[in-house]
């Protein structure tokens, strides 16, 4: 499922989540590579498509502590198949979406904040009433 695309990056700002990308895949662009970034957790799990998601990442709520992390997202998904992701901030109370709409791997990085909690809703598209496997690769950064 590995495919040449380009990074996503998602950094949160005081306010909200703010959305930071480059330019479109390319043959130029390097492969995403999820077993090579270091990544800490692992979760593989499936949903059905065309369908929005809650706990996309394994977990329903996400609760951060006094520190301030920022979390690098890998995912490997189905070349033939595209996923939006949606972090929800409870504390900033927003709400930004995560538009890929090329197919294959990405990766995107977020930072709620500290004190915080989110969630993580996601949406893959794929044939009709279709279980589509993925596995989400997680790091903490600090912010």
């Amino acid at each position: 499922m590995k495919r040449t695309i380009s990074v996503l990056a998602v950094v949160a700002g005081a306010l909200g989540t703010t959305l930071t990308g480059i330019g479109p895949a390319s043959a130029d662009a390097p492969a995403v590579d999820c077993s090579a970034g270091g990544y800490t957790r692992a979760l593989n799990s499936y949903i059905l498509t065309n369908m929005e998601w809650s706990a996309l990442d394994g977990r329903i709520y996400n609760i951060s502590g006094p520190t301030a992390y920022t979390y690098e997202i890998c995912l490997d998904i189905p070349d033939t198949s595209t996923l939006t992701v949606e972090v929800r901030i409870g504390a900033t109370g927003s709400q930004r979406v995560i538009v890929d709409d090329r197919p294959g791997d990405k990766i995107f990085r977020f930072s709620p904040g500290a004190n915080t909690f989110w969630q993580v809703y996601g949406t893959m598209t794929g044939p009709g009433s279709t279980y589509l496997y993925y596995t989400w690769n997680e790091k903490q950064i600090t912010a």
